[in-house]
């Protein structure tokens, strides 16, 4: 009975993470297409840039999103792969489904930036449970 529960409460951890970080990162897009269409910067800038919001959006998301203090490397690395594939739907149902492009790097960094993420989040919230 106890296991089941903290699934159910990992899951739940998950969801509100992937959540939180699609809003800051649809919020960040937002900001950072309002900077590009009023300063004259170079088109080479919106690639590393889409990445670093999105690894900030899953920070962020994990940091807010994760209540359990517990399997922070697991439940952060599933974050970014769930978050991946939903913001690659969300901007793909955006863009009518024209010129859908998989980004690798993202398969790579996001999971890797939301483990980390989730050891960090599993961590603090851990230490204040303490205090």
């Amino acid at each position: 009975m106890k296991k089941s529960l903290n699934v159910k409460a990992d899951v739940l951890d998950i969801l509100k993470a992937v959540l939180f970080a699609t809003l800051i990162s649809l919020g960040l897009v937002l900001v950072f297409a309002i900077i590009i269409k009023y300063a004259a910067l170079p088109t080479g800038v919106i690639t590393p840039v889409n990445i670093g919001i999105k690894v900030v959006s899953v920070l962020l998301g994990t940091l807010i999103g994760f209540k359990n203090a517990q399997n922070g490397l697991l439940k952060g690395a599933i974050c970014g792969i769930v978050y991946m594939l939903f913001t690659f739907f969300i901007f793909a149902a955006l863009s009518g489904f024209k010129d859908v492009k998989f980004s690798w790097i993202d398969l790579v960094t996001l999971p890797i930036a939301g483990a980390i993420s989730g050891v960090i989040a599993v961590n603090i919230k851990a230490h204040r449970q303490r205090a």
